[in-house]
């Protein structure tokens, strides 16, 4: 998406603009490749979820203001808007879940999972407000974790087989929001993995932070490690894709900004190394997290590899985004004075621009 629209871009080929709106705001690609959704923004209270196929035909409405004014779940809301995004993956099924918005500050979520057929237009709910949460679909798509501010389960795709795999404190946000804990599946979807931070992430002595190993099929879970981190505002704790190793950053100096240790480590817990130390910032794992990107004083990305010393990603003003395409290739968006870049970029090399905008936002979604 930039400057409002839906762009398309194949590997070997060139962008086509699919969409001539201008009130684009985000996109979400099919595992196929054959449909882009999209969402509309008219203004911060009214949203709709649109479609279009990447050959720029078949443009048409998902899920609309009126379809969402049902779906308000609270009295005092001023509407209901999509929240998380995606699809089901091998079909043309979004599932989404909506927040609800006020005249004040805050985030308040229904938790429901809600379905849409982007051939039929069909709406569905596939689990009842306060039965979902956040959503992630397992790698051979047969199964989704569910994530609330307590509580993690799994269910099959078609929302049946409820386990609640783990229960756990609601964290100290100190602000108007709560926080719900990533999680990721492992290749084989046998498992999860998540961090759960501490009740108290501010709390003097230093709480400990748990790595749990989470088995899909209602296994009692166990802890794999406990770590202390720096103050969670600062720096999350990051799984690798595989579920194989962990980056966190632990406390050397408070102050703005904090200097910490970047650890890197096997998931068990074993294999702990400080590879860096500073004002770090962890970014993104490649896909077999043999590889990380990190940033230095928040404008100097580099490229890590446990055994080696960072290499600089030269020619970036400041990386915004970065998602890992496979195992040495790398989309990011470049923030420059005035402007954005997408960049496609290899391990080794200086890159491939993408697309550039002088707008207030560029932003991507992709699929291989």
């Amino acid at each position: 998406m930039k400057d409002g629209d839906v762009w398309y871009w194949e590997e070997g080929g060139a962008a086509a603009q699919l969409t001539a709106l201008g009130d684009v705001v985000n996109v979400y690609l099919s595992s196929d490749g054959q449909v882009v959704a999209f969402v509309r923004q008219f203004d911060w209270n009214n949203l709709e979820i649109h479609a279009v196929n990447t050959d720029g035909t078949n443009i048409h409405p998902l899920v609309t203001l009126a379809d969402f004014a049902t779906m308000i779940t609270i009295p005092d809301a001023i509407s209901a808007v999509p929240y998380r995004i995606g699809w089901v993956p091998g079909t043309h099924t979004l599932a989404f879940n909506t927040r609800m918005t006020f005249e004040g500050p805050g985030l308040i979520l229904p938790d429901e999972l809600r379905l849409v057929d982007a051939e039929t237009n069909t709406l569905s709910v596939l689990l009842a407000p306060g039965t979902a949460g956040d959503f992630y679909f397992s790698p051979d798509g047969s199964q989704i974790a569910l994530v609330t501010g307590d509580q993690i389960s799994v269910v099959d795709v078609n929302g049946s087989n409820r386990r609640d795999v783990l229960t756990f404190p609601v964290m100290i946000t100190y602000s108007e929001f709560t926080y719900y804990p990533p999680v990721v599946w492992s290749p084989d979807s046998t498992y999860l993995r998540a961090s759960i931070p501490p009740h108290d992430p501010l709390a003097d002595p230093p709480e400990l932070t748990t790595i749990w190993h989470i088995p899909a099929d209602g296994s009692p879970p166990n802890i794999l490690m406990t770590i202390s981190i720096a103050p969670f505002f600062n720096s999350e704790v990051q799984i690798s894709p595989d579920a194989g190793k962990v980056a966190y950053s632990s406390m050397v100096t408070p102050g703005s900004p904090p200097i910490v240790d970047l650890h890197i480590t096997n998931a068990d817990g074993s294999a702990d190394v400080i590879y860096d130390s500073g004002d770090r910032r962890f970014h993104s794992w490649s896909t077999d997290g043999e590889h990380f990107i990190f940033s230095e004083a928040g404008h100097y990305p580099k490229i890590g590899r446990i055994g080696y010393p960072p290499l600089d990603l030269t020619g970036i003003t400041l990386l915004v985004d970065v998602s890992w395409v496979d195992e040495t290739r790398f989309l990011y968006l470049d923030r420059l004075s005035g402007s954005w870049e997408l960049w496609l970029r290899e391990l080794g090399s200086p890159g491939t621009l993408l697309a550039s905008t002088t707008g207030e936002s560029i932003n991507f979604d992709f699929v291989k």
